[in-house]
């Protein structure tokens, strides 16, 4: 292993793009190679960003500068190609989700263990500030018992955004809708603030997008193993494009996340001895100068907060250490993602976990 991690990325689209761009950045990683199946793409994306371009693959696993594999091919494609880069012996990220599929997901896994290599799944928004701050109050306590742990991502896309892709909008590929596509990052923070989920009753719709398979609007109630509840709605026909919310609500403290940043918090154990009539907003509220440029957690518009977790990617192949978000970690947001669905299908509440 060179000094710079060569990583090859499979997939020359927007996401691909992404990591390029984070990876570029990174003094701990180099683009080795590309490799799409259009290899105009590859071409396109080698001469912009350095390294080899490759039509197929494959072949791309056979050079030995690719050490690990960046995978930002439509989902359905995920698994094969994450089993293929084990194979061959290299680690390999893969963007959400990591499959479309509970028992490839589990063959990722089981193939990236046999073969002795990590297996990373991107789920940037646990790096951010705002995540990072409601793990370290959960850890302290400051919540108290959980109550509620909500989620709502309600954006808008477009017909041309789904015309754009043949694989957009199709159970194949795509996986799913709005919330495998899109909301996928937001049911996975409140998996990981409110903890395993032990049943699902969920109802999904395509209201505004006829052209596509999958759905564009969810509602759905949540049950904690930790006694907590919640509910998650997500569509794609928001428009003009509202925002994505988390709240988290203890019997001893609350905070809500708005856009990946704080706009509210406040906890018992930060109030004042013998005040009265206290008014939370002017307590011990998160201040916007609290997330500033520090301790790596800058990147805040979208694609940019790929680079802390590909930065987290690389340290932990150099170090043999696992990432901070594993395959088994995608594994559990995929799971809850189909147990909506299934619920949907069946009418009913859906245990978890699911048979795969």
């Amino acid at each position: 292993m060179g000094e710079r991690l060569g990583i090859g990325i499979v997939g020359c689209g927007v996401i691909g793009r992404v990591h390029a761009l984070q990876l570029q950045r990174l003094g701990t990683a180099r683009v080795a190679a590309f490799a799409d199946c259009v290899g105009e793409r590859a071409e396109a994306f080698a001469a912009e960003f350095g390294g080899k371009a490759y039509a197929s693959y494959e072949e791309m696993l056979l050079d030995s500068e690719v050490e690990a594999v960046s995978v930002c091919t439509p989902s359905g494609m995920h698994g094969e190609m994450a089993v293929a880069a084990a194979r061959a012996g290299k680690p390999v990220i893969v963007e959400k989700p990591m499959d479309v599929k509970l028992d490839v997901a589990d063959r990722m896994i089981a193939a990236c263990r046999e073969q002795g290599v990590i297996l990373g799944g991107i789920f940037q928004h646990r790096f951010d500030y705002a995540t990072r701050r409601v793990k370290e109050k959960l850890a302290q306590g400051s919540f108290g018992r959980l109550v509620l742990v909500n989620g709502s991502v309600h954006w808008y896309r477009s017909d041309q955004y789904y015309a754009s892709g043949d694989w957009r909008g199709t159970w194949a590929m795509d996986g799913g809708g709005v919330l495998m596509n899109q909301a996928i990052h937001t049911m996975d923070l409140v998996r990981y603030f409110g903890g395993p989920v032990v049943d699902v009753t969920a109802r999904t719709a395509n209201l505004t997008h006829p052209q596509i398979e999958t759905e564009d609007t969810v509602a759905a109630m949540l049950r904690y193993e930790c006694g907590a509840m919640g509910t998650f709605t997500a569509t794609s026909s928001a428009y003009p494009g509202l925002d994505t919310r988390v709240e988290i609500i203890g019997e001893n403290g609350t905070c809500i996340i708005e856009n990946n940043k704080i706009v509210y918090e406040h906890y018992r154990d930060g109030e004042v001895a013998g005040t009265h009539g206290l008014d939370p907003k002017f307590s011990n509220q998160w201040k916007p100068e609290m997330e500033t440029e520090s301790a790596g957690m800058s990147h805040r518009v979208y694609g940019n907060a790929h680079y802390d977790q590909l930065a987290d990617f690389v340290e932990a192949v150099r170090t043999g250490r696992e990432p901070l978000v594993t395959g088994r970690d995608s594994r559990d947001a995929l799971e809850l993602v189909l147990a909506v669905y299934r619920s949907q299908e069946t009418g009913a509440a859906v245990l978890l976990p699911l048979d795969s």
